[in-house]
């Protein structure tokens, strides 16, 4: 089940975004996860792990069709509150989702993967109610700011303890493991400095060169879903792609691992597909 946020949680989580600090953060998570993800059009977006709908709210001002889910009752609450019945809300875990297959355009996890039981199964899940992409905003394994709570938990107690932390090259691996085969990833991270100094040092972390650092505190993550199969609804009719490999005794072509983009160019050749009898 993971962790479920309380009450006390919310409400921690709230009155840090209120700060000077959390608005600063907030403000560059924003950038950061727009430069990543740079949505061509207004999207179907499904935020897993919405909590109170600070990002919600977010995704609702820039034109988007938004839901979100959560496991807490409170954060839920409060997000019906934030949002005045503008988006939909529902109420269910990240490892199992409520929705059809690619049924989103784009499904984000923001800070919300972290707290998840089983981070691998709440990325299939992702995967399988997006249609194009998944939207990652997690925290850096590898970074100066975690090293920094993970000292504060000596003496005080901290929301990001219950929380796990992952590297750049974790989530690609794991990605390229659940989709069989590597798809396009596009990534950035910052705060590179612990989060104190973000009120000094803002005009720097907004410098793109820090963003392509691999140890920054936050990492946002774009990853395109791509399938490897095309279904041949009516194979009689239907010009083999060029270089595809039969599968699955003749219903579907596989695209080889060389295909750009996920796509190939059907042969000039009108000859039809030889079906197995």
């Amino acid at each position: 089940m993971g962790h479920v946020f309380r009450l006390n949680d919310v409400e921690r989580y709230e009155n840090w975004f209120r700060s000077d600090v959390g608005r600063s953060v907030f403000a560059l998570q924003k950038d950061l996860l727009l430069r990543v993800w740079d949505p061509p059009s207004p999207q179907r977006v499904l935020e897993v792990g919405c909590g109170s709908g600070i990002f919600l709210e977010w995704f609702d001002s820039l034109g988007h069709m938004v839901t979100g889910i959560d496991p807490s009752g409170t954060g839920l609450e409060l997000a019906r509150r934030r949002l005045s019945g503008r988006v939909g809300l529902d109420r269910g875990f990240a490892e199992d989702l409520p929705y059809s297959d690619n049924e989103f355009d784009t499904v984000a996890l923001i800070t919300s993967l972290e707290f998840v039981e089983d981070p691998a199964k709440a990325l299939r899940e992702a995967f399988r109610v997006a249609r194009h992409t998944v939207l990652l905003g997690v925290l850096n394994r590898y970074s100066i700011g975690r090293a920094v709570n993970f000292i504060e938990r000596l003496w005080r107690e901290s929301l990001y303890s219950q929380a796990r932390s992952f590297s750049i090259f974790q989530l690609k691996k794991m990605s390229a493991r659940i989709l069989h085969g590597q798809v396009p990833v596009t990534w950035r991270t910052g705060f590179t400095l612990p989060l104190p100094l973000i009120r000094y040092i803002h005009h720097l972390e907004r410098c793109p060169v820090c963003h392509c650092l691999p140890f920054g505190h936050f990492i946002a993550m774009r990853i395109d879903v791509r399938s490897r199969y095309r279904t041949i609804q009516t194979p009689v009719f239907s010009d083999i792609p060029a270089g595809a490999e039969p599968s699955f005794r003749g219903l579907c072509w596989r695209f080889p691992p060389a295909a750009k983009n996920g796509c190939m160019q059907p042969k000039t050749s009108s000859a039809l597909p030889e079906l197995p009898v």
